[in-house]
């Protein structure tokens, strides 16, 4: 049997990187320099998920709050997100259909790796401590991909150019499935927030309760759960970085993204802290109310800390008045980077759109191929292959180990290889078989 890598990239090498990393320019996107950012950040994501996976020490995370480099992720996921509304149409325009999908796709998935190492890193508190007024961006940007999952009948304009099974349309619909991912790791970074409030200043916790009513998307998110669906054959589907059928003895469980939603709930609502910035109002008030019937007992058994939930708000629904958060002396502060980015490019957007089709839209092969060169070494199967989880074959728990010989599937452990091997033989010969003469090729 085979097992893992012990690293995606060695520690000295993932120390530099986040040592010297420095936010990209917006007008680099699509050269050759940015591609080599791309592939780093892509490597220091997958480090990060293989040491989470593997339960080591976390070192991607440690560098990035030793070295306050927290701050240029929030600026890439923000930066990216910006240029898909501002640019891409604007690309789509002038070039029509793209010769290929690799490159609109790695400026899309940037965005999705920044929020990926975000989420990780954010599961740490002393990360709090390092992420300086960058902070109100990532909440104004948290709560506007949240948002989205509520929304997922939006469709922008220049979603009518598409053509049937073109690059175009193959390109939208992979923003459509990476926005949804970044929706759901956000979910998990407002919950971080909401923890974290202790340790935030108070125009953060102003920034959550009163400008944009955190607790109010929260209880929207409840009530119409966008991490489960019903697939064509009526199974029902969970989201955990892509969607999985529901397992029988899975039926009841809380997911991953439900339980982050509820803490985040729980945290806003009953840090005193937080009271002072958000009064309930008779219209909060339905809306928090709704939660109740969702806090059955199977649900508290689970999330025992949400018993504390239901005594408040069992609290709320008889109290005869509303609570009045008291007047508080708040100094608003805005948040920066995306008003930077707007200004610096007001105006300017088209002759950014037509700078960038030179790279993006290039017919030079030879500058096609060395992009692709630059990433390869990121995509390896073999590196994704390690950090991806895998279910064992036969008895469906975590499996770390494959069978060394088609490498196609996966155990848990020795004793369930063998119990399985008189009918995965027969499979592995043909797989084997079919691999040896391309091989040869």
């Amino acid at each position: 049997m085979s097992s893992r890598m012990e690293y995606i990239i060695s520690p000295w090498e993932a120390e530099t990187f986040i040592e010297s990393l420095q936010a990209s320019d917006l007008e680099d996107i699509g050269t050759k320099g940015w591609f080599e950012f791309h592939k780093r950040l892509m490597l220091l994501n997958q480090q990060c998920v293989l040491e989470i996976n593997a339960l080591r020490e976390e070192s991607i995370k440690e560098w990035f709050v030793n070295f306050k480099k927290i701050p240029i992720l929030i600026y890439e996921a923000i930066q990216i997100d910006i240029w898909k509304h501002k640019v891409f149409p604007l690309l789509v325009e002038l070039n029509t259909e793209p010769k290929n999908t690799f490159m609109l796709f790695t400026i899309f998935y940037h965005e999705n790796i920044a929020v990926s190492l975000l989420e990780n890193v954010l599961f740490h508190c002393e990360s709090a401590e390092t992420i300086d007024d960058s902070v109100l961006d990532l909440v104004d940007y948290a709560v506007k991909c949240v948002s989205l999952l509520l929304d997922t009948k939006s469709i922008e304009i220049y979603e009518n150019l598409k053509g049937p099974n073109s690059c175009l349309e193959e390109i939208l619909e992979k923003k459509e499935e990476l926005e949804f991912d970044i929706g759901m790791r956000c979910i998990s970074i407002l919950r971080y927030l909401a923890e974290y409030c202790d340790n935030l200043p108070l125009s953060v916790i102003s920034r959550m309760l009163t400008t944009h009513d955190v607790p109010y998307l929260l209880v929207q998110l409840i009530e119409n759960h966008p991490w489960k669906k019903q697939n064509e054959e009526g199974e029902n589907m969970i989201y955990s970085a892509g969607w999985k059928k529901e397992k029988s003895r899975e039926e009841g469980k809380i997911s991953k993204i439900e339980g982050q939603v509820w803490f985040g709930l729980r945290e806003l609502l009953l840090n005193p802290k937080c009271a002072p910035y958000y009064e309930i109002t008779e219209h909060r008030l339905s809306q928090l109310l709704k939660l109740q019937k969702y806090l059955y007992e199977t649900v508290l058994d689970q999330i025992s800390p949400l018993i504390e939930l239901k005594r408040w708000l069992s609290y709320l629904s008889v109290s005869s008045s509303q609570s009045k958060a008291p007047q508080t002396i708040n100094v608003e502060l805005i948040p920066q980077i995306k008003t930077s980015i707007m200004e610096k490019y007001h105006k300017k957007w088209k002759k950014l759109a037509k700078h960038q089709s030179k790279f993006i839209y290039t017919t030079d092969t030879e500058y096609v191929k060395n992009a692709a060169q630059i990433l390869s070494d990121a995509y390896d199967l073999d590196k994704l292959d390690c950090i991806d989880t895998k279910e064992c074959c036969l008895c469906h728990e975590t499996a770390k180990k494959r069978c060394s010989k088609c490498k196609e599937v996966w155990y848990c452990s020795r004793e369930c290889q063998v119990k399985d091997w008189t009918k995965h033989k027969v499979i592995c010969d043909k797989i084997t078989k079919n691999v040896e003469p391309e091989e040869k090729k």
